[in-house]
């Protein structure tokens, strides 16, 4: 599988980090996956940057991501 990589901000990481545990994905990369599922499935290439951010953030809080139990 081919590896993907980008620079974002701190304040997004934050959030994206938070929004990992939260919701319980296994890892940044399950997290960019679905997010990028979710892009491409509602071809929000069309939109203005903002409403992407906006919807993505609705995407990603419906997402019933499942919760992995640590031992």
């Amino acid at each position: 599988m081919p590896k993907t990589i980008f620079n974002i901000s701190e304040e997004l990481m934050k959030q994206i980090n938070k929004t990992i545990k939260k919701w319980g994905f296994e890892s940044r990369a399950e997290f960019f996956r679905f997010a990028a599922i979710d892009f491409i499935r509602n071809d929000a290439r069309f939109m203005p940057s903002d409403d992407i951010l906006k919807d993505h953030t609705k995407a990603i809080k419906s997402v019933k991501a499942r919760q992995i139990k640590r031992i």
